[in-house]
């Protein structure tokens, strides 16, 4: 009996054994955050793989590298899109737009190309956005200290009545020409560029050739030179120069006023210059009515059609961006004298003007894009 109940055990503990080895493999559900966790970074890894190539148009010049740089590290590391700068010529630049090759201008210098630009926007290809610095400004400056002296580097006010380009005739022993003592001296536009032209006639209308001359250097950076030069040396120069540029975010300068902007005076401009002739036999033959400021207006932005309909979240950002003239000085002058590169000197940018970055974008925008300089910075 009891070697038969022995038998009826182990058959029982053998059978247990095999049962339990059937059963499958107990499988450890994942807590619920962690699969809610791991579904979300699955969903935004798929939605980045799917997100365009966001394409910026490079005609060119130094504000535009910046704002460029700015906007394409926001567009990148803010919302997670690739993004790509093209460098094209300005008429390539206004087809691509309206073919959205290009999207994104963060410049339109409007006034040079009017009717292009008001065309497609009624057309409806291209979508105007808000500006990206509120002045244009070119003319004539000199150093503040000229005026108002610099007590620092004991420097005494040389012209303290000098207001307008109106006042030079008063000041011609001030701006002496080296080579023509009996003449002032005004450096002009750069040789080829159509605003030497412009000065020229200008110069001619506010009567300034009976006791001026006109120097154009042949290069920018020529012009730079002829600024910076006698900066340094506290000396007294007059000079055509624009902004925004590295140079006024370095040196302080002072605009000196011109009659007012007004169509008519362009017109009278715009009729002499075709004439081809732009020399000193115009002395004392140009009208008043031909000497008027440049027309200082706010740069704004532009996306393609296309682009504002795809990507609103975007476009909308880019329509509050807004760095300023002043700023873009400054930022122009740290690249330049730290020989830096435009994505360099956006993240100088982000160091040191976050109150103004952050008004653009949602406040988790904002964190990727200041930990993303931070790393860059490193």
């Amino acid at each position: 009996m009891n070697k038969r109940l022995n038998i009826i055990i182990v058959l029982v503990l053998t059978l247990s054994v095999l049962l339990a080895a059937c059963q499958p493999a107990a499988v450890e559900e994942p807590a619920a955050d962690d699969a809610e966790v791991a579904a979300e970074e699955s969903a935004a890894e798929e939605a980045d793989a799917e997100k365009p190539t966001v394409t910026f148009g490079d005609t060119q010049w130094q504000s535009l590298w910046i704002n460029n740089a700015v906007a394409m590290f926001v567009v990148e590391h803010g919302y997670g899109y690739p993004v790509e700068e093209v460098t094209v010529t300005t008429p390539v630049m206004q087809q691509a737009m309206i073919d959205n090759e290009i999207q994104v201008m963060m410049e339109i210098w409007w006034a040079n190309i009017e009717e292009w630009w008001n065309a497609e926007r009624e057309a409806g290809t291209i979508v105007g956005l808000d500006p990206i610095f509120e002045s244009s400004a070119q003319g004539y400056y000199v150093p503040r200290y000229v005026i108002e002296g610099d007590e620092e580097r004991g420097i005494e006010p040389m012209a303290p009545d000098l207001v307008s380009v109106l006042d030079l005739p008063e000041y011609k022993e001030l701006f002496a020409d080296p080579e023509d003592p009996d003449m002032g001296v005004i450096v002009s536009c750069i040789t080829g560029w159509n605003c030497a032209e412009v000065n020229r006639i200008k110069f001619y209308a506010y009567g300034l050739g009976e006791t001026y001359n006109i120097s154009e250097p042949g290069s920018a950076g020529a012009l730079d030179a002829a600024i910076a030069g006698p900066y340094k040396k506290g000396e007294a120069v007059v000079s055509y120069y624009w902004e925004p540029t590295w140079l006024l975010g370095v040196y302080d300068m002072v605009m000196l006023e011109e009659p007012e902007y007004s169509d008519e005076c362009w017109t009278e401009i715009t009729e002499i210059s075709e004439t081809g002739v732009i020399d000193d036999s115009l002395i004392g033959n140009v009208p008043e009515e031909a000497g008027c400021a440049f027309e200082n207006y706010a740069i704004p932005k532009a996306v393609s059609d296309d682009f504002a309909a795809a990507e609103p979240e975007l476009t909308e950002f880019l329509n509050t961006m807004f760095i300023g003239t002043e700023n873009l000085n400054k930022i122009s002058a740290y690249m330049t004298q730290n020989e830096a590169e435009a994505e360099d000197a956006a993240i100088w940018y982000f160091q040191n003007y976050e109150d103004q970055w952050r008004e653009w974008m949602p406040e988790d925008v904002a964190e990727n894009v200041a930990e993303a300089a931070a790393a860059a910075a490193e």
